[in-house]
């Protein structure tokens, strides 16, 4: 019976602790889109979110749909953004462009975040040679342009999914590490870190359970504003033919094709030129406003 009685209440506090979590969330959420700016940030990204989820529904045709005797032709109601040279619908294209730039970033920010944050975390707390050995090495890499360093990587690795994933990802482990150990070198000098060496805790709980926690913040921020950042560096190395091949649908790759018939043909690069502009100033701005919310001066100051 006793077990029973701790099984309900355990059970409860957990159902408790979850309705608190998602009222936190609610709550933040509103403050947050209480500006217009951050209404229309957070809009664009769910709606690019939306079409990078649903794209093989939504898209009229199938991207690989090849017609050569519709090649080039203008936006028409059958292909409501022209075809490229191939015939191949680009409104399509786009749309499931957006499906690869976005699981591209996504992945490529989650690989570097948890190393990077890994790494910081552990040269922030323990300082001593153990630090000076991961900022060297961190200050070789900073000293490497970061298309210079994906461009290397690719060329030497090939232009694998996984291999662009790694190139793009070396840049973020960067970043993130500096971050992280800036932040943590700040919070491991206040009390309640102190009190925890006092009663005997262990470095990985310290660090995985008192430290980190208090630096998602500025992960956040950084998280957020770096995907756009990366979808711009694959394109990029897309548009140099180092990226996403053929016939995969990548912004860059696709701007490329269009570069010789933006006299007669502009909206072969035009369009997913948009969706790159469009989803650039999107992740920019909901970086920006993240970072705004999370900003302790900002809060005093409304």
């Amino acid at each position: 019976m006793t077990t029973k009685v701790k099984s309900e209440n355990k059970k409860n506090e957990v159902n408790s602790l979850f309705k608190k979590n998602w009222y936190d969330f609610i709550e933040n959420l509103k403050i947050f889109l209480s500006k217009k700016f951050k209404i229309f940030s957070f809009s664009l990204v769910m709606f690019l979110i939306f079409i990078a989820i649903f794209a093989p529904v939504i898209s009229p045709h199938q991207f690989d749909q090849v017609n050569p005797l519709n090649a080039l032709a203008p936006p028409s109601l059958e292909n409501f953004m022209g075809t490229d040279t191939t015939g191949r619908d680009i409104f399509s294209r786009v749309l499931h462009g957006t499906t690869t730039s976005l699981s591209l970033a996504l992945t490529t920010i989650i690989f570097g975040m948890i190393i990077g944050v890994s790494l910081g975390a552990v040269s922030g707390y323990f300082v001593g040679i153990v630090d000076e050995i991961i900022m060297r090495i961190v200050d070789v890499f900073m000293s490497i342009p970061g298309v210079i360093l994906a461009l290397a990587m690719v060329a030497i690795l090939g232009p694998n999914p996984i291999y662009l994933v790694l190139a793009l990802s070396i840049r973020r482990i960067i970043q993130f590490a500096r971050v992280t150990r800036g932040v943590v070198l700040s919070i491991k000098e206040l009390d309640y870190i102190s009190a925890c060496h006092a009663i005997g805790m262990s470095h990985v709980r310290i660090i995985f359970i008192h430290i980190l926690p208090n630096c998602i913040g500025p992960i956040i921020v950084l998280s957020t504003v770096l995907i756009g950042n990366v979808i711009l560096m694959e394109s990029t190395l897309s548009f140099l033919g180092l990226g996403i091949q053929e016939p995969t649908p990548s912004w860059g790759t696709m701007i490329a094709k269009g570069n010789e018939f933006l006299t007669f043909a502009p909206w072969v690069s035009v369009a997913p030129g948009i969706f790159l502009f469009t989803t650039m100033i999107a992740f920019n701005l909901l970086g920006d406003g993240v970072r705004d919310h999370l900003d302790p001066k900002d809060k005093v100051a409304t």
